[in-house]
């Protein structure tokens, strides 16, 4: 990987970024609550040839610092276990029951700049092992911290932000469905600090049980395909309502996995077909 990218610029510390891949300017997300168990622009790709040198079995690393725990682990939960898919691996970092604001979100990802080393559980890895870097964040009521932190994101700072407005859920629902203007016109009339708290609410009136995390990792198709077709940034850079720059994360995840064996596609056959068997089954 390129280290130059995560050169740690002096000046201002707590300022000094916004993060995007090479080549991109993005932004990101806030902390959340409650959640099942078990981070214009252009867009994050892989090139159709990569592969990792030859001989080698360690996965491609991602590294993803977000500002909500529960949600966005759920979303990535898949490749964060790596128990069916080997190929890419997410290394998540949030804050435990509280989550991050994106000015603490800055904060961390500088001061890993400034190691060039980040800790998860216990484990130490070195910023020079990890492919990309992206970071998660909700609108909400964040607008001012996250148009001021991309406004100084220095150009060396390789952190990708990726932004939801109004939060996460937007994305949950591009998996599902593509009219937020009609299903979630009620949100667009609500104060920005009110948007989140109704979208999640949301969720059960408009599927059936509500968003589920394992259905939206399915169909990352679906919500990149959905999601680009709302997304635009205002002029600070910061994405519009309904706009959810998670279509870069989900873009960079299925590309990856796909010039490794086609291992999403396989691993979305085998879901099915375990599905089809326990449904014949019952």
């Amino acid at each position: 990987m390129d280290f130059s990218k995560f050169t740690y610029a002096k000046g201002e510390p707590k300022q000094d970024a916004e993060d995007t891949v090479p080549g991109e300017n993005l932004p990101l997300h806030k902390s959340e609550e409650g959640g099942e168990e078990a981070k214009s622009t252009t867009d994050v790709s892989v090139s159709p040839n990569y592969q990792k040198p030859e001989g080698t079995l360690s996965p491609i690393l991602v590294f993803v610092l977000s500002g909500g725990e529960i949600r966005e682990r759920n979303i990535l939960k898949v490749l964060i276990q790596q128990k069916e898919l080997h190929s890419l691996r997410v290394l998540f970092l949030s804050e435990q029951k509280q989550g991050l604001q994106p000015y603490q979100m800055q904060e961390k990802w500088q001061y890993i700049r400034q190691k060039k080393q980040l800790e998860i559980d216990g484990q130490i890895y070195n910023l020079y092992d990890i492919d990309k870097v992206f970071l998660l964040s909700d609108v909400d009521e964040f607008y001012e911290q996250l148009s001021k932190i991309l406004s100084v994101k220095a150009a060396e700072d390789g952190g990708c932000w990726v932004i939801s407005n109004p939060c996460i859920e937007i994305w949950l629902y591009f998996c599902y469905k593509n009219e937020p203007k009609t299903d979630l016109a009620c949100i667009e009339k609500l104060p920005e600090s009110e948007r989140s708290k109704r979208l999640k609410s949301l969720g059960n009136e408009i599927i059936k049980g509500g968003f589920n995390f394992n259905y939206a990792f399915e169909h990352l198709h679906e919500g990149i395909e959905n999601s680009v077709k709302y997304y635009e940034e205002d002029e600070k850079g910061i994405p519009v309502i309904f706009a959810t720059g998670m279509y870069k994360l989900a873009k960079f995840m299925v590309e990856t996995l796909e010039t490794n064996g086609n291992e999403y596609k396989k691993y979305i056959n085998r879901k099915r077909l375990e599905r089809e068997r326990y449904c014949r089954k019952g």
